[in-house]
Parts: structure tokens; C-alpha cells; sequence
């Protein structure tokens, strides 16, 4: 069987580990299972074929921008060259080589990503126009290891329901996922819980012998994404309460803190993204326990993981590799972005209780669900084991139903995927305020959100409005300027309301 797979990864001057993990594991799969024949769509072909020694091709490629004219249009022009089979796109255009592509497989596959959501609208597009070409050809297609949403903009619902409604087998790594795919049109049965991917990521006897010259002492592994991502604490006041949770956390375990970035470069003479940020931290510390660590691959982080302390962090990937390695771990989730895939993830090994919001962080809650993870240690990890046990069989168990699927193009007929396994609570009367100040987090966020796009929509309507000829007079000018008028009125209404939010994001920071 020939595979098309289609992951946001093989970018030359970004490293992003976790996106990079599940299609890694998703091509071992996919080989595992006698799947040889595979072609990656990734950032850049070079460094794609490069990292994963099979071959690769560009992205159709869409806009990341609010305004949909554009990727509207190149999905149809895409989707009309793969159904008329003639050349209707530019020679050089990237389209013409994905479709060939899809033509030439047996099957489609999205690898593993939290970007099916309208922060990302490019990655929507993306996916979406190669389900529909997949669709226009003939050939079955599939997703594994997703997170829908948590916030989908009415205006690319119609693009999430083509690319779910005809997919053979949708893999939702948290229960949110799995409604949601219901609900934009997946069909019956064809969606079941699973496990990221990155679950399956093993370290190799290389990966550990390179990650050996940090473990001379105990330590925790802690990764932080470079910024807040919301407007209830400054980045500044974010570095600062990190760097001051870690000299805590590194006080309790009487360990270093290996602050491991997530996304990053391997070029040797820059520094990006999550690279910086751990300076930055590292610095803020003032504290030679805190210590930045070099990028280091999705395998060298897993292997690392494996005999640390405790992991610590606003990444959601480290959480993963932790329930692999039995390994206790914190998740701190500032947005709800965050939230609804950490709870996901914690919820599927059962330790949802120590999933904590940034009011909890600030109030030091990190340090009491670490003590407590320190004073059960031996418990703790006796219960992820088990529940790793029970993991593995599962994640195995959907990728032994899907690629038969795949093969056959028949749907998907596995059912629920995930074991029911009990939870590790918390002894402590806390973790029931803090899973409430997560939902509040979530509430908080999606009306923030939801506001700050209708803002958006509403001053693109002006805009339009404002460009109309209405100085020329006439019946129709006058329309123009009183519906104008109207939509400045209404504008004010929705941008009361948002600073009515600041506000609030204000004394959240105060």
C-alpha cells in the first residue's frame, strides 16, 4: 500500500518536537504494519527527506491570515484541477505535485496535530483540500491523534466537515475531540478515542547516550512555550513566575531543572523561539540549578524524560513522553488551548487533577501538587505503569484497525479505543477549586476569543462599507452610509464588551 502523509513538520529553520513526534511515529506505524511505500507533504521536502529517509513533497500551501477570500479560492482551484484532470494551475504551482500525489497512493493520512482550529486557518485549508482531492480520486483518507477545535469560526465549520465527513477512521486524542468530530459530521463509528501518537515515540540506545551528560545528578524536566499566549499575565510576569516555580520545584526534589525547548533550531550559531525563552528564564532564576538544555530531537527529550523526578511545564508534548515513561508530571495551562488538550491527555492516563490554570500557578498550587507527586512517588508511578501497560495495548490496538481500513477504504469499526482506567486523586481538597478555575480559564477564553473575532469581522465590514461609493449619493449611496452607520454602532457595542474583558484580564494580573 502506497501512503500519502501529511504532518506539520521538515521545516529547515524550526524544530517543533511534538508535531515532529507524532508523524514520526505515525511513518513507524505505517512501516511496522508493512506500509513501506510512504510520501510526507511537509514544510520543506529537503529537510522532511532528509530527518525521515522517505521521500517528500511541498504543502498545497494556504494564508494563515483572518481574511478566508483567499484560501476560499485556492481550495476550489485545487479541488477543480484534481476532479477536471486538466492543468488549470500555474506549472510551478506546489497543488499539481500533491495532487499527483494523491492520484499515485492508495491512501491519505493527517498525521498527528492540534492545529485543526481557527487560530490556524491555513492548516484547515490545507487538510481540507487534500481530503477533497482525496475524495475526487478516490481514495480512502484518515486522521490520527487530533484535537478539533477547542474554537472553530462559523466560517471554516464547512471546510472541517469535508475533511471529517468522508474520512475512514478519525483518531481524537481527548473526549472534546471525540464530540466534536461528531458534531462537524464525522460518520458513525469512525471516530474513537486514542492516544497521541507521540506515545509511541521509543528512544534508541543513540537518543540515550546523548542526553546522558545531563543526567549526572536527579533532575526535572521542564518546557515552557515562549509565550503566554494570553493577555491575563504579561510576558515578563510570565518568565519571571516560572523562573521563580522552578528555584521552588528544584528546592523540594533537591534536584537540578533541565529547561528542555520544544521548538527550537539546530542551527548551531542562532537561538529561537522556546530557546530564547529558556534563557530568559534560566537568567530570571538566578539559580545555576536552572539549567537551558540544547535543542534536542523528539527521542533524545523521551529518553530524557524516562529517569527525571517530575515534569514540569506549558507544553502540552512533555506530558506525553511523561505517561510513556511513568514519569510524574505537572501541566500548567494558561489558555484554554491549553487546557482542553492538557485535561485531555492527564485524563487518559488519569491524572487530571494535577492539570492547574495560571490563577492556581500563581498561587502556588504547583508546589503543593509536586510535594504531594514527591510524598506518593513510589504510588504514582505504580499507577502509570499500570495504566502505561493498558496505553501501549490500546495505541497498538488503533493502528492495527486503522491502517486495515485505510487499505480496504472501508470505515473503521474499533469502537471506543481507550480502556477505562481509574484516576489517581488527589488526597488534597484543593484539586476540586483548581479544576473549577480551569473551567473558568476555558469559559474566560472562549468569550475573549469569540469577541476579539467578531471585532475583526465587524472593522473588515466597515472597511468594505467605507470603500463604497456612497458620496456619489442616490438611493443606493444613502443605503451604504445608514447600514455604515449601523455597523459602526454595532462595533462599539462588541469593543465595549472586549474592554469590559481587558479589564478583567487586568486584575487577574494585578
Amino acid at each position: 500500500m502506497r501512503v500519502l502523509l501529511i504532518g506539520d513538520i521538515g521545516w529547515r529553520d524550526l524544530y517543533h518536537l511534538g508535531d515532529e513526534a507524532m508523524t514520526e511515529v505515525a511513518l513507524d506505524s505505517l512501516q511496522a504494519r508493512g506500509v513501506t511505500d510512504v510520501t510526507l507533504v511537509g514544510g520543506h521536502p529537503d529537510c522532511a527527506s532528509a530527518r525521515y529517509g522517505v521521500p517528500s513533497i511541498a504543502r498545497i500551501g494556504f494564508r494563515g491570515t483572518p481574511d478566508r477570500s483567499h484560501n476560499a479560492a485556492r481550495y476550489e482551484a485545487v479541488v477543480d484541477a484534481a476532479r477536471s484532470g486538466r492543468r488549470t494551475l500555474p506549472d510551478d504551482d506546489p497543488a499539481i505535485a500533491v495532487i499527483e500525489a494523491v492520484r499515485a497512493s492508495d491512501a491519505v493520512l493527517v498525521a498527528g496535530g492540534g492545529n485543526l482550529n481557527s487560530f490556524f486557518p491555513q492548516h484547515i485549508f490545507e487538510r481540507a483540500s487534500l481530503a477533497a482531492v482525496a475524495a475526487v480520486l478516490g481514495k480512502p483518507f484518515a486522521l490520527t491523534s487530533q484535537t478539533i477545535g477547542p474554537l472553530i469560526r462559523q466560517q471554516d465549520e464547512p471546510y472541517l466537515r469535508s475533511l471529517l465527513g468522508p474520512a475512514v477512521g478519525i483518531g481524537a486524542r481527548e473526549r472534546h475531540t471525540l464530540a466534536s468530530a461528531h458534531a462537524f459530521g464525522a460518520g458513525e463509528g469512525r471516530a474513537a478515542s486514542t492516544m497521541d501518537d507521540a506515545f509511541g515515540l521509543l528512544p534508541r540506545a543513540e537518543d540515550r547516550a546523548s542526553v546522558a551528560r545531563y543526567q549526572d545528578e536527579p533532575y526535572i524536566v521542564a518546557s515552557f512555550a515562549e509565550n503566554p499566549s494570553t493577555p491575563s499575565i504579561t510576558k515578563d510576569g510570565y518568565y519571571r513566575l516560572a523562573a521563580k516555580t522552578l528555584v521552588e520545584l528544584a528546592d523540594l526534589y533537591r534536584a537540578k531543572v533541565l529547561l528542555v525547548p520544544h521548538a527550537g533550531t539546530f542551527q548551531e550559531d542562532r537561538l529561537v523561539r522556546d530557546q530564547v525563552s529558556n534563557e530568559t528564564i534560566a537568567a530570571l532564576a538566578r539559580d545555576d540549578r536552572v539549567q537551558p538544555t540544547s535543542m534536542l530531537t523528539a527521542r533524545e527529550v523521551a529518553a530524557l524524560t524516562q529517569d527525571a523526578a517530575l515534569v514540569v511545564g506549558t507544553r502540552y508534548h512533555p506530558a506525553i513522553f511523561a505517561a510513556r515513561t511513568a514519569t510524574p508530571v505537572v501541566s500548567l495551562a494558561p489558555t484554554m488551548y491549553s487546557s482542553v488538550r492538557m485535561r485531555g491527555a492527564s485524563a487518559n492516563v488519569g491524572l487530571e487533577d494535577y492539570v492547574l490554570d495560571l490563577a492556581s500557578w500563581r498561587s502556588g498550587l504547583v508546589l503543593r501538587a509536586a510535594r504531594e507527586l514527591l510524598d506518593d512517588d513510589r504510588g504514582v508511578r505504580a499507577h502509570m505503569t499500570s495504566v502505561r501497560e493498558t496505553r501501549i495495548a490500546d495505541h497498538e490496538a488503533w493502528w492495527d484497525a486503522l491502517v486495515p481500513s485505510m487499505k480496504d477504504g472501508q470505515p473503521i469499526t474499533l469502537g471506543e479505543c481507550l480502556t477505562p482506567v481509574d484516576p489517581y486523586t488527589s488526597p488534597g481538597t484543593w484539586a476540586t477549586a483548581a479544576g473549577a478555575l480551569l473551567d473558568e480559564t476555558e469559559r474566560h477564553d472562549r468569550q475573549r476569543r469569540t469577541l476579539k473575532w467578531r471585532i475583526d469581522e465587524l472593522e473588515r465590514e466597515v472597511r468594505e462599507l467605507r470603500r463604497a461609493p456612497a458620496e456619489h449619493g442616490g438611493r443606493k449611496g444613502r443605503r451604504r452610509t445608514r447600514l455604515a452607520k449601523a455597523v459602526r454602532a454595532r462595533l462599539r457595542t462588541v469593543i465595549r464588551r472586549l474592554r469590559s474583558l481587558r479589564r478583567v484580564g487586568r486584575r487577574q494580573r494585578d
